[in-house]
């Protein structure tokens, strides 16, 4: 319980921030960004057009310095945060995933991630079934691909209570390959019905074009 009380309060934290984020106007836009306007978190640029840093083993003399230096700079702002870190391709700004309000993804990024979404049907026979008792007493059910199988869940929403919860246990309630055969039984009766379906429309049709056929006959 300690540990899921501790993921609890880690997201209320995460969460609280965002809100702050949103009520300060504290996100900037990716051309706010490129036009040079600093992170309203840290202060450091965005994007600073220094180039990414190489590999640590490549750094000169000289790159370590200032490496170093910059690593020790964030170590100094940021001792608590307990945070990610990110940084923009081809900058070597470091920023603090919890003090930092991030910059929106660019279109194309959002129409690539969108494609990989809506290309993969979700198919419900290849889920596995867990149940998550939170920190609040209620339980949850979350579905995870059979191939994860060992799917980690530090918190979840809870419905009833409106608020993220840290999960106490996780067990798993339903395997995918019990789901299989349910799900097949019932393509085939959407299958049997779309035959059916077809087979009165086939049927209508014929009768339509007798009759259109009397009455061209009989004008």
């Amino acid at each position: 319980m300690t540990a899921a009380l501790k993921e609890e309060s880690r997201a209320h934290r995460d969460e609280a921030k965002r809100r702050e984020w949103q009520e300060k106007e504290m996100y900037l836009t990716r051309e706010q960004a490129a036009a040079g306007e600093p992170c309203r978190g840290c202060g450091l640029p965005i994007i600073d057009s220094l180039g990414n840093w190489p590999g640590t083993m490549y750094l000169t003399a000289e790159q370590r310095v200032e490496y170093d230096a910059d690593q020790e700079r964030y170590k100094e702002t940021h001792p608590d945060c307990d945070a990610h870190r990110w940084s923009m391709s081809g900058s070597r700004a470091t920023h603090c995933g919890y003090c930092c309000p991030p910059i929106p993804m660019s279109r194309e990024q959002f129409d690539h991630i969108h494609r990989i979404f809506t290309s993969s049907p979700r198919r419900e026979e290849e889920l596995d079934i867990w149940e998550r008792t939170l920190t609040c007493g209620h339980v949850v059910e979350q579905s995870v691909h059979h191939t994860n199988l060992h799917p980690s869940f530090s918190t979840a929403l809870c419905p009833e209570c409106q608020m993220t919860r840290g999960v106490v246990t996780s067990t798993k309630t339903v395997e995918a390959s019990a789901r299989k055969p349910e799900a097949e039984r019932k393509h085939d009766d959407r299958v049997a019905r779309a035959e059916r379906e077809l087979k009165m429309a086939e049927k209508a049709a014929v009768e339509a074009r007798k009759k259109l056929n009397e009455l061209r006959v009989n004008r």
